[in-house]
């Protein structure tokens, strides 16, 4: 497939490749064959065989806008066979949020303003905001992204789908 940025090939079929990769090294043992299975997700079998994944698999957006909390996420490339992950990493992003709220500090003309929190498919973790907000967070790095309104935060992810308000409020335990 061709996309904006040239040829393509969806996440699926980049998937499906990885799980046909055999690995195999001279002596005709499976290379990291103990940590395949230590990188993928136990409901659903989501991972990488390349990398060691703390978090599941998949890109997520979180942040705050008009009173209520909303998300955006690989819905169909990743999460479409696990709730469970999505709930887990909205979870963690919320962690996140609290965090870097609570010890984001302002930046040279006094502005502070966290917009919101994400997540890219592997580990590395995003701040959407004005201000200067921790680079680490239980152990993983913490990209900032200097944005001023929560419409050019959404204009990043315009490719990641709505996540359903009812898996939010389920993963933050908010009512209403």
């Amino acid at each position: 497939m061709t996309g904006r940025f040239g040829d393509q090939t969806s996440l699926d079929s980049y998937l499906t490749t990885l799980d046909n990769f055999s690995g195999e090294s001279e002596d005709g043992e499976l290379e990291g064959e103990g940590e395949a299975e230590a990188t993928r997700c136990g409901d659903c079998g989501e991972g990488s065989r390349f990398e060691r994944l703390r978090l599941h698999a998949g890109a997520l957006c979180l942040y705050f806008k008009d009173g209520r909390w909303l998300a955006r996420a690989d819905i169909d490339h990743v999460y479409h066979r696990c709730r469970k992950g999505l709930i887990d990493n909205l979870r963690l992003l919320k962690r996140l949020y609290d965090h870097l709220y609570a010890n984001g500090r302002a930046s040279r003309d006094g502005r502070l303003r966290l917009l919101g929190v994400g997540k890219a498919y592997g580990d590395d973790l995003y701040a959407y905001g004005v201000g200067r907000f921790p680079e680490e967070f239980d152990g993983l790095k913490i990209k900032h992204l200097e944005v001023e309104k929560v419409e050019s935060l959404e204009a990043l992810h315009y490719g990641l789908e709505p996540v359903p308000e009812e898996v939010v409020r389920e993963a933050l335990e908010v009512d209403g």
